[in-house]
């Protein structure tokens, strides 16, 4: 392939150099006629008028952004640092900042309203300290609520200066906080929907008198259902409900779910939403549509998290038809564990469990799978548990999703007084020791109601095996831990009651028959047999020992006794009453063995005690 020449053109700035040299030469080093060369593009465009225009325009603006920005003795004085190799000082910086947001905050406003402002905050500030002195805050309070007075409602709004409200509502005396609310009742609707004032209603709620905040309460009238749909004011409306609103106060919020003629007036006799439309049937369809479309708009803005909500929502549940509570239930079922949080919440959960379809079940065990630990240890939450042990079919699905979580957290559930009622109820269901009468009685209403069709003893037994073994093996390798209060120990005599082993009450007995075995009770340290709550597990342990001839609690007591016991327990009237209990639960056998450990230390037995009284005239026989 033939190479193409470049051919040459004037346009060449090298070409251009060559030419003026030349001429040069030829004129001389004295000739006036100079040429000078000019650099020229090769796209033939002259570059100086360019640079000319750039050099101005870059001027003037830098000299528009030194006018918008900070003034020129601060960028001097800081790119002098740059340009001498020195870091600039960033406390310095900080300062000339705030100053300049301090110039510009008094040009946007009055100079008068400046001032007031900044001695607020100032005044809010000191009143904040962890150390100062009641008398200097008392005194603060006492300025700042003149400076701000029959300001309070054009500044509850604000980013700022409604932190200063805060501050008073907090710290001041009872007069300045009820002057203060007074001031503020008109906008309390507004406040608790802004996303600043809400802070100080919270604050009035949980620092004001009783009669301020019911007088609040009574504001939220009529626009409950707006502000339990609100992001920001629904779990101030909560707060609220469910720590100081009474109960009439509940019953009245209640009844704006259930139409719009329960906005302004409202009705003493109506409780429950059956009683809305127990006057007049015609109105329940119509009553029952209104309270779903309620709780409706309340779900959508996945605002359900509110004990108000579960009220109505409990209600709702036990009033609709089959076709609704379908429906609902499909719903509320990913949403099951935070409607666990509270107590009518927890029940309309419960019916979701009892109700639901085999698929419904399914979603639940999936969201409560994640949650079982925290659940088992909750106040309300331990109650879906039950319904689930109480209700499931398939029992396989939940020892995967929930016993097995709590097979390995046995220490951590059975510290928790709710953890030890969960695990109570999979060793022992409806003992009528530790549930109480109405709770066995709602969850057995409720699973024979529901779509249950299992035997329930079968499951009771099938999901017992996933956690007696594991029970039990724990018992025989920390025997201290489940004797070491009455609420373990009502466990232990549970699991015992259910299934014993030699293993298990030579381990028991060994704890039981240390020296020192004592307890903890308000700060003392006590002997453990003689506080009531473990001396009555004790006794109903030895009482486990009627109808036994061999793995006795008994047996296993007096081959771990020894005299340190024998005289630290005869001295006591309940130590008594313990080894009286072990005598007459047990054969003649072990009862003679019993009986000649102690002769030998008769004379510590005090004839003025009860225990000690009875247990002589066992002797004596």
């Amino acid at each position: 392939m033939q190479k193409v020449k470049r051919k040459s053109s004037e346009s060449d700035p090298i070409i251009v150099q060559k030419k003026a040299k030349n001429l040069k030469s030829e004129n001389g080093p004295n000739s006036q006629n100079k040429i000078k060369p000019k650099l020229i593009k090769k796209n033939g465009s002259k570059d100086g008028n360019k640079q000319e225009n750039l050099e101005k325009s870059t001027k003037k603006f830098n000299q528009q952004k030194k006018i918008k920005g900070k003034p020129n003795f601060i960028k001097d004085k800081h790119s002098k640092a740059q340009s001498n190799g020195e870091k600039p000082k960033w406390s310095e910086m900080k300062k000339e900042k705030k100053q300049l947001r301090i110039v510009r905050r008094k040009a946007k406003t009055t100079a008068e309203v400046f001032e007031i402002s900044h001695k607020a905050k100032l005044l809010s500030a000191q009143i904040q300290r962890k150390v100062v002195k009641s008398d200097f805050r008392e005194n603060s309070c006492k300025e700042l609520h003149c400076l701000m007075k029959g300001q309070y409602k054009s500044i509850a709004l604000t980013h700022d200066l409604s932190r200063v409200i805060q501050v008073l509502l907090k710290y001041s005396p009872e007069d300045i906080k009820t002057e203060v609310t007074e001031e503020l009742l008109d906008i309390i609707v507004p406040m608790v929907q802004s996303k600043y004032g809400q802070h100080a209603v919270k604050r009035i709620v949980k620092y004001g008198t009783e009669f301020i905040r019911h007088e609040v309460i009574k504001k939220f009238f009529g626009h409950i259902v707006s502000l339990a749909a609100h992001s920001i004011s629904a779990p101030v409306l909560d707060y609220a409900y469910g720590e100081f609103a009474t109960k009439k106060e509940k019953i009245y919020m209640q009844q704006e779910f259930y139409g719009e003629i329960y906005k302004n007036s409202k009705d003493d006799k109506v409780k429950t939403l059956s009683d809305a439309y127990k006057g007049s049937p015609e109105m329940k369809i119509a009553i029952l549509q209104s309270c779903k479309a309620n709780i409706q708009r309340i779900l959508d803005k996945n605002l359900h998290d509110n004990e108000l909500l579960h009220s109505v929502l409990y209600d709702y549940i036990r009033e609709c038809n089959a076709e609704e509570r379908v429906e609902l239930i499909t719903t509320l079922s990913p949403l099951i564990v935070p409607l666990s949080n509270s107590l009518p919440g927890v029940n309309a959960a419960s019916i979701c469990v009892w109700q639901g379809t085999n698929k419904d079940k399914k979603t639940i065990l999936k969201v409560v799978k994640e949650h079982a630990l925290s659940l088992s240890k909750h106040k309300t939450g331990y109650r879906l548990l039950l319904a689930i042990f109480d209700s499931v079919d398939d029992t396989v699905l939940v020892k995967k999703a929930i016993v097995s979580t709590l097979a390995n957290n046995l220490k951590d559930i059975a510290k928790d007084h709710w953890g030890v009622m969960t695990l109570h109820w999979l060793i022992k269901p409806k003992d009528s020791a530790i549930f109480h009468p109405s709770l066995i009685k709602l969850l057995e209403d409720g699973s024979s109601s529901g779509t249950s069709k299992k035997d329930g003893d079968l499951r009771t037994s099938e999901l017992r095996e996933a956690i007696l073994p594991v029970l039990k093996q724990d018992i025989e390798s920390d025997p201290e831990f489940w004797v070491s209060n009455k609420t373990i120990m009502l466990l232990t005599v549970a699991i015992l009651s259910i299934e014993c082993t030699k293993e298990m009450l030579n381990s028991l007995s060994k704890a039981i028959c240390r020296p020192d075995w004592h307890t903890d009770v308000n700060g003392k340290q006590l002997l453990a047999i003689e506080d009531a709550g473990i001396h009555m597990c004790l006794k109903k342990l030895a009482s486990l020992d009627k109808d036994k001839n061999d793995c006795t609690l008994g047996e296993a007591i007096v081959d771990n006794l020894n005299q340190d016991n024998v005289t630290a327990w005869l001295a006591t009237n309940r130590g008594c009453f313990f080894i009286l209990k072990l005598i007459e639960s047990n054969n003649d056998i072990i009862a003679s063995k019993l009986v000649n450990k102690i002769k030998s230390h008769r004379n510590i037995l005090k004839e003025n005690v009860s225990g000690a009284k009875l247990l002589i005239q066992k002797l004596n026989k």
